[in-house]
């Protein structure tokens, strides 16, 4: 009876980690999954990989504390992954809504039931990245970082290093960085632009600049989106290739 309990216990912390990670991956952890769905691939992924980890014949301490404690610890590595896959993301998002609001997007969009977000600028960079993200086969980073994070971090194993910490604040940094690359085009052609409307208001005071500027930059900004379309699936492209390794290379100094 006490071998069942343990296979059990097993199973159910390998799960806690596979659907923390699932939670919050790219793809899988999106809003429009049902958690019906993150919980089944959860299970199914607990089944997979419980050979692997039975063969290595884990110690778990069976008190309830220390279930407690282990229990806590795979969430938290299966959170802490999954955060960090997702924030390229996140930077995508960020550059949406500097988009949105440097031109008058946001004061008038209203909020969307379906995507449960206003910002269109946002969600629609953030679908470009998710299909660049498939078409690399990010779904299989996915499931490569929930593997390798078992040979990185052992049941019970989890510990913020100084190097883990330190690879995550790199990382945060990303956000930043991808939110600037992909608004600059967009945010230098509304600048262009004010500083037109500025000119001309001083040429023509008659005009009423502030009504033509509302459609003109919304339609100055949407063209230079088109024509930097290419150039931005592009660089998504090498962001994604750069930043998988450095989801990699932060689970093994975990």
């Amino acid at each position: 009876m006490e071998i069942y309990a343990l296979q059990l216990v097993l199973f159910l912390l390998l799960f806690l980690r596979c659907t923390a990670i699932i939670a919050l991956a790219p793809i899988l952890g999106h809003v429009s999954v049902p958690v019906q769905v993150k919980a089944a691939l959860g299970v199914f992924m607990a089944f997979v990989l419980y050979p692997l980890l039975a063969a290595k014949n884990p110690q778990i301490d069976m008190q309830l504390m220390g279930l407690a404690m282990l229990a806590a610890q795979e969430i938290l590595t299966g959170l802490l992954i999954g955060f960090a896959m997702g924030l390229i993301f996140a930077g995508v998002r960020a550059a949406g809504e500097l988009i949105g609001f440097d031109l008058g997007l946001s004061l008038a969009t209203a909020f969307d039931p379906d995507t449960g977000t206003n910002n269109l600028v946002g969600e629609f960079l953030y679908l470009v990245v998710l299909l660049v993200f498939l078409l690399m086969n990010g779904h299989h980073f996915v499931l490569q970082a929930l593997v390798l994070s078992y040979d990185a971090v052992p049941l019970g194993g989890f510990a913020v290093r100084g190097a883990a910490a330190e690879g995550l604040v790199s990382l945060t940094g990303v956000v930043f960085m991808v939110a600037l690359k992909c608004a600059a085009p967009v945010i230098v052609a509304s600048f262009l632009v004010n500083l037109a409307l500025a000119i001309l208001s001083r040429v023509a005071p008659q005009i009423n600049v502030l009504m033509v500027s509302f459609s003109l930059k919304i339609g100055v900004g949407l063209v230079v989106l088109m024509i930097a379309g290419p150039f931005l699936v592009y660089a998504f492209k090498n962001l994604l290739a750069g930043f998988e390794e450095d989801v990699l290379q932060l689970i093994r100094v975990m």
